[in-house]
């Protein structure tokens, strides 16, 4: 007897029973364990569930730099409470800084003189003037009597005949002066033509513009707070290079915690059953099971992706929601800005609808 070919069929089958065996051992499915900590329950019948992100009631605000440099200083700290128009963070200023006190000394330079084409006639001048005018009749005088004299002599000696022309021209020399001299006089006495104090005064307002200018540029480098609130996150570091524009990175970021606002996500297939008139809890996550009332503030008009996801394996991520704004009752909740939590809000509307009743058959035609 060949026992070659009993102990190798036997050893086939054995083979085959025991893969049999584990395969059926490994295909049952492992027993779930309980769960560490147990899922908030819902305090309604009939409700409306979603995740809802805390939030601050003015929303959270992204601050980016305003102009492009150098973070100069960070003027506050993450929680500090600031109001509205307070400094936050500033950008390198040294350059404007420059420029600005050379405009200022152009400006006043244009005050300056401005105010002295407003000051004339000085009292000194208008005193020279005067003096010279005088002066200038004095002379007219003196020489109109030399030639009266003259001519009072006659013509009997031959030296009047000769000096006649110059008595003369020395009467006119002098009139000549007194006229140059009165006509500076009453320059003198009219001041500054309004035309150039118009010059003056535009000089003056151009370089107050160009002061204002760079007072403006200079406060454009400080990041002002745009409403009251809690300085949330600080990104800004002194030394730190800040760019401006879109897809510039944000600075920093701001809302005010007074009240918390909780945001939730409502599915588009259930928003047919919300009530704002419900009731609504929020509840928080993980091992203190915590309840908190909320109070409906407003809704969004506007249907959107859903971005908060909960992480469930069986949650869809191209849903859309609807967002509702509610309100902490409780201004001294436990929660903070960006904390997920589950929110439940009572529905006065069945999870089913009623289904439509059919539609009665018709009445039959006369003779039929």
């Amino acid at each position: 007897m060949n026992w070659k070919f009993v102990i190798l069929p036997a050893l086939a089958v054995a083979g085959i029973v025991a893969a049999v065996v584990t395969v059926s051992k490994q295909s049952k499915p492992p027993a779930v364990p309980p769960p560490t900590v147990p899922p908030a329950a819902s305090p309604f019948g009939d409700r409306v569930s979603g995740s809802g992100l805390v939030e601050p009631s003015s929303e959270l605000i992204l601050l980016g730099a305003p102009v492009s440099g150098l973070v100069e200083e960070v003027m506050v700290t993450e929680g500090q409470r600031v109001k509205k128009g307070d400094p936050l963070f500033a950008i390198d200023r040294r350059t404007l800084r420059s420029q600005l006190a050379g405009a200022e000394a152009r400006l006043q330079s244009a005050e300056a003189r401005l105010g002295q084409a407003k000051s004339m006639p000085k009292p000194e001048s208008l005193a020279q003037a005067q003096a010279r005018a005088e002066q200038a009749r004095a002379a007219v005088a003196d020489a109109q009597g030399r030639l009266e004299r003259l001519i009072a002599v006659g013509e009997a000696g031959a030296i009047s005949r000769n000096e006649r022309p110059t008595r003369e021209f020395e009467l006119a020399s002098a009139k000549a002066r007194l006229a140059e001299a009165e006509a500076n006089l009453a320059f003198v006495k009219r001041g500054t033509y309004p035309e150039d104090l118009k010059v003056f005064e535009s000089e003056v307002a151009v370089a107050r513009a160009e002061c204002d200018a760079l007072r403006t540029e200079l406060d454009r480098c400080i990041a002002r707070a745009p409403v009251e609130g809690n300085v949330l996150k600080i990104d800004a570091r002194p030394g730190e290079y800040a760019a401006a524009g879109p897809g510039a990175e944000v600075q920093m970021q701001l809302g005010n915690l007074d009240p918390l606002h909780i945001r939730v996500d409502i599915d588009e297939l259930d928003a047919w059953r919300f009530d704002p008139k419900g009731k609504a809890v929020a509840s928080l996550r993980g091992g203190r099971q915590e309840t908190f009332p909320l109070r409906f503030v407003r809704r969004t008009p506007l249907v959107q992706p859903k971005r908060a996801l909960t992480g469930e394996n069986a949650e869809r991520i191209d849903t859309r929601v609807i967002q509702v704004i509610y309100a902490f009752e409780d201004p001294k909740a436990g929660v903070a800005p960006g904390q997920l939590l589950d929110v439940y809000i009572e529905s006065a509307k069945p999870a089913e609808a009623p289904k439509a009743e059919p539609a009665p058959p018709p009445a039959p035609k006369n003779g039929g």
